[in-house]
């Protein structure tokens, strides 16, 4: 760059239109102009038009299977014609339509239906609080909700309309969907993006990649994460086959493997991190995947390289945030993958652009902000044109996206992701804005300040104030999704600050993880083994104790996955994710492990044991219900809370293990009252159940007291 230096220096001068620009500049700009030559003419038209040319080319063809459920193209087109029609007598065209339901068939209809009633669609996480849900729902008003749970305009699938012809559909300009992201003002952001956006990126991933018929691509992101729109909608405008997993898989490796296997899954698309457990997973040695992508998180070269020892088939590297249709540029990974791994180069019709704090392009090699260009920029984020108008920079006739990335470029044009220039990050592939869950904190009873940082896959929270930080969890769940929880909380008695009165994030001190003594040291093989386990999986400085909660020092879900992958790996066992949710404790989890009658748990099981007692049955047995997304995961922390004195039983959502489920919430009702009576043949027991749990715990207490059984007490959480 000396030669850099002196040319600015002896051509110094206002810079102005491309002449002027001393001539090292200028080449600077001349090579950013050749990368971003991305210029491709496509047809003018909408993603309903794509889906109804594939439908009109093959309407006897499989276009989605989820189970033993297979949907043809001309049932996909009656069904969701016939919803279409509905949504449209509701006002649909134009607004937006609210979908919050599990992976199923009836999920792909109700999106290809809003698209075809010229609706955006809003993907609701069933899983999320119904504080955060009725907040999005209030910013986005949406004309109906296509959800089987109790919320106002909602429209559940035993009422949606049979018979119908779909209306006119959608402009190529009409939003397509609205997908809600963490914010840093404490609330989320709905960001809207066109179906001249989404076409873009679906047809040059058809293109780029071959994507047809002979392909199957598994649906295994939640439909939150703009991942899913590719997912979804690719399948269907090329004529592959979309294979929906269960509920619930997505966090399961071993299940993945066996779902790509068994569907002979061609394309699939994996987080970072999830990509690193599916790879220790024993299912997923030898399997042959044509096309592997990544996503959502940087991906480490070591990671590239030991899916290309392991994985039959191509990695890819893609790169792009919710506000610009979901990826803008791709990297082809090889075996010989070297850090840093670049983001790769633009896509079709859009560019990427590295400019300095004047917006001029900064010379190759250098560090510069990335923004973004071209048709697959979103619309904006709904109803906040403050924040639009920051993010979104109108700039020599264009607009530019500011992504507040870090990057550079190389020699070859590809560009390399360096990091991010804010408190933003991404965990599992999700969008997390720290200054928000800063922001909840202070509005908790009793905490005076709040900050949030973020120590490698965890968040920490520090607050000041009489707040019992113990208690504040619980109060964060009511109003945030499990992964924006701090792992821990830290009560101090003043943040500290820089000489210039800034927060010193720095000088923030690292939780205590480690409460072991010498008298609670591991004792038997098995608990050494888990000490050292639970130390590697969690980052702690030395071996975990007997009496080491796993979820209490900061475990998660997904920490959890790789523990379980660990000890199969080291002991030969595979005691399953199931496993270390009901034995948390590693001393209980030790004992479980060496116990002759082991068996794996996937933790999908229509009943999860989440606490057990001691000494026995002293206490009524307490039944906690699933919420709306099937799962019974999140009630480990109230568990805890009341072991060793009453046994507590998780009860799940059997659509979790096999895709025929109840059809009505009085028949899952009775089917979960005679599993209670079979799990406490006598004697009282105790129902509580959250959200659309509440719901279903009411009617559990109907029908065990018609049974003679004796209820005690029945607690509806947070429920409608």
């Amino acid at each position: 760059h000396a030669g850099r230096i002196l040319d600015f220096l002896s051509n110094a001068c206002e810079i102005g239109d491309l002449q002027k620009v001393p001539k090292a500049g200028r080449a600077d700009i001349e090579a950013a102009l050749r990368i971003n030559d991305t210029k491709r003419d496509l047809p003018e038209g909408t993603l309903v038009d794509l889906i109804c040319q594939q439908i009109s080319a093959t309407p006897d063809a499989p276009a989605v299977i989820f189970g033993s459920d297979v949907l043809s193209y001309s049932e996909l087109d009656r069904r969701s014609s016939a919803l279409a029609a509905q949504l449209e007598t509701m006002g649909g065209k134009g607004g937006f339509v609210a979908v919050m339901l599990d992976r199923s068939v009836e999920l792909v209809v109700a999106l290809v239906a809003c698209l075809r009633a010229g609706a955006g669609y809003l993907p609701i996480d069933p899983d999320h609080p119904p504080a955060r849900i009725a907040q999005i729902l209030q910013q986005a008003r949406p004309v109906a909700v296509l959800t089987c749970h109790d919320l106002p305009n909602a429209l559940p699938p035993e009422k949606w309309s049979d018979v119908g012809a779909a209306p006119q559909g959608p402009e190529p300009d009409d939003p397509a969907y609205v997908i809600f992201t963490s914010g840093s003002t404490g609330t989320p952001k709905g960001v809207v993006v066109s179906h001249r956006a989404i076409v873009n990126r679906l047809l040059w991933m058809q293109k780029f990649y071959d994507v047809g018929p002979q392909d199957r691509i598994l649906q295994k992101t939640p439909a939150t994460f703009d991942v899913s729109v590719w997912e979804f909608f690719l399948p269907l405008i090329s004529g592959a086959r979309l294979v929906m997993a269960p509920p619930g898989a997505h966090r399961d490796p071993t299940e993945i493997a066996r779902l790509i296997r068994r569907h002979a899954i061609t394309t699939v698309h994996f987080v970072p991190s999830m990509l690193a457990l599916f790879l220790q997973a024993p299912g997923s040695a030898d399997l042959r995947i044509a096309k592997v992508f990544c996503s959502g998180e940087a991906l480490p070269a070591d990671l590239a390289r030991k899916f290309h020892a392991r994985i039959d088939g191509a990695l890819h590297n893609l790169y792009g945030p919710t506000e610009a249709a979901v990826d803008v540029s791709y990297f082809p990974t090889g075996p010989d993958s070297r850090d840093p791994m670049p983001i790769g180069w633009p896509v079709w019709n859009t560019g990427l652009h590295i400019l300095d704090d004047h917006l001029r392009p900064v010379p190759g090699g250098l560090a510069g902000q990335l923004y973004l260009s071209g048709v697959q920029l979103a619309q904006g984020y709904l109803d906040r044109p403050d924040l639009t108008a920051e993010k979104f920079i109108r700039f020599d006739r264009a607009i530019l996206y500011a992504t507040g990335d870090l990057a550079t470029r190389r020699s070859d044009g590809a560009v390399i992701y360096l990091g991010r220039l804010d408190h933003q990050i991404k965990l599992r592939g999700l969008r997390i804005e720290l200054d928000e869950i800063a922001t909840v904190l202070r509005q908790q009873p009793g905490v005076t300040d709040a900050a949030v940082i973020a120590d490698n896959t965890r968040i920490l929270g520090y607050i000041t104030g009489h707040a019992r930080p113990d208690l504040l969890r619980g109060a964060l769940r009511d109003v945030l999704p499990d992964y924006m929880i701090p792992s821990a909380i830290i009560a101090l008695p003043a943040l500290p600050v820089t000489a210039n009165g800034k927060l010193d994030r720095k000088s923030l001190p690292a939780p205590d993880w480690d409460s072991s003594g010498p008298e609670d040291a591991a004792v038997t093989a098995t608990e050494r083994k888990l000490a050292a386990l639970y130390a590697e999986v969690l980052g702690l400085q030395r071996p975990a104790d007997r009496s080491a909660d796993f979820f209490a020092l900061g475990g998660d879900s997904l920490s959890a996955v790789r523990l379980s992958l660990l000890l199969e790996e080291q002991t030969g066992r595979d005691p399953g994710l199931g496993a270390v949710l009901q034995h948390p404790v590693l001393a209980d989890l030790a004992r479980h492990l060496d116990s002759d009658t082991m068996t794996h748990q996937d933790g999908l099981q229509p009943a999860l044991r989440l606490a057990n007692p001691e000494n026995g049955q002293s206490a009524p047995p307490l039944f906690v219900i699933h919420p709306a997304g099937g799962l019974a995961w999140n009630y480990r922390h109230i568990a805890r809370a009341l072991q060793p004195s009453r046994m507590v039983w998780g009860l799940q959502a059997p659509g979790l293990t096999k895709p025929e489920s109840p059809e009505t919430l009085r028949h899952i009702a009775l089917d979960y009252a005679h599993l209670i009576d079979s799990l406490a043949p006598e004697g009282m027991v105790h129902l509580a159940g959250w959200s659309i749990g509440g719901i279903i715990a009411v009617e559990v207490a109907v029908s065990l007291t018609q049974m003679g059984r004796d209820v005690g007490m029945t607690a509806a959480l947070d429920a409608y």
